[in-house]
């Protein structure tokens, strides 16, 4: 990814929000990034008709931050760090380190990666985005000592064939510090 914008963005409890409309709308074209606030679910098409700013989880924000893509400011006008958003994040979710982990292998694995919340589960991850294709993978993050359940399987088949969507569990390894990831599909005998 090489783009020579650098976004601003404000620090608003949790979360950061792009004020400037232009950038915005251009922010979130480069990859789905965030919410407009207001709005539900916008087309690239649908882009240039929004007025609303843009509001990133401290995920997405941390992820812009690792690649160059977005500077992040208090209410005072002073540019926090990286170490900043990490302490925020950790404050504000949780599991932060692992859960950035897993969005920033799946961005940088070309998938586009959403709130998952609405369906139960950590993330939606889409191939091409939301608008475009449907969202085929849900995935859930199970903590490393946390031993998985036959109720984490079953709950999670059930909610995946409701939505017609892979499952994935993923967890760290406390031998190599790696994230591990646990398909599960629906088939028929």
């Amino acid at each position: 990814m090489h783009y020579s914008d650098v976004f601003r963005g404000y620090l608003i409890g949790g979360a950061v929000v792009v004020t400037d409309i232009n950038e915005a709308r251009k922010l979130y074209s480069m990859g789905f990034y965030g919410k407009f606030v207001n709005e539900d679910k916008v087309k690239l098409s649908e882009v240039n008709n929004v007025n609303s700013p843009l509001q990133l989880s401290i995920v997405e924000a941390l992820y812009l931050v690792d690649k160059g893509l977005l500077e992040v400011f208090d209410g005072g006008g002073n540019r926090l760090t990286r170490d900043d958003l990490v302490r925020v994040g950790r404050s504000t979710v949780n599991n932060f380190d692992q859960v950035y982990t897993i969005y920033r292998e799946l961005r940088d694995g070309g998938f586009v990666v959403k709130s998952g919340l609405k369906f139960g589960s950590l993330f939606a991850v889409y191939e091409r985005g939301p608008g475009i294709d449907h969202a085929p993978v849900l995935l859930h993050f199970i903590e490393p000592r946390r031993a998985v359940s036959a109720l984490d399987i079953t709950r999670a088949a059930r909610l995946s064939h409701s939505v017609n969507k892979r499952f994935v569990l993923a967890t760290q390894s406390e031998a190599d510090g790696k994230m591990h990831y646990i398909a599960f599909e629906w088939w028929r005998a």
